[in-house]
């Protein structure tokens, strides 16, 4: 029995580790399936950032590009040069939508970078000083994503962070 042990585990240990290789039709039915969600997320993107953009016009905006959709202009600034913000900041906010609704408006003591905070905020903060006011536009995959924030923010949107580090 021992022997048979010892031969029968390993041989099944090998066979579940091992994968059969997918048919064509397996294959294809996943390939389309991921083209479709490739395309369906490029749509939104380009959505988000026409809605982005139309925001900006219609205020007369002169915004700069962030990395991935993001967009920001600073209303006034320290004027440095160098990298000035601190770890420990405290952070004056508001954050909208694009209609103008309200959806938070606070004073918090932030570590950058830092989990608590958007990813977006996360990408940009790097390039502030203390005392800069700013406005931040965050496409959805650098704000609350696809649920929102399960509060105030609707699933899928854009928001606008005023912002004044302290």
């Amino acid at each position: 029995m021992r022997k048979f042990f010892y031969f029968f585990f390993p041989a099944v240990l090998f066979c579940a580790c091992s994968s059969a290789p997918k048919n064509d039709e397996e294959h294809k039915k996943y390939s389309i399936w991921n083209e479709n969600i490739i395309t369906a997320n490029k749509y939104l993107v380009k959505e988000d950032s026409e809605r982005i953009a139309n925001y900006i016009k219609r205020r007369g905006w002169q915004a700069a590009e962030g990395e991935g959709g993001l967009k920001y202009m600073v209303f006034s600034s320290e004027g440095k040069d160098s990298l000035c913000l601190k770890p420990e900041f405290t952070m004056r906010y508001r954050v909208e939508l694009l209609d103008g609704t309200v959806c938070y408006d606070d004073e918090k003591q932030m570590v950058y970078p830092s989990g608590e905070m958007d990813a977006g905020l996360n990408r940009t903060f790097g390039k502030f000083c203390h005392n800069d006011s700013l406005v931040l536009i965050l496409p959805p995959h650098y704000a609350k994503g696809l649920i929102g924030d399960l509060d105030r923010i609707p699933p899928h949107s854009v928001i606008v962070y005023y912002v004044r580090i302290k």
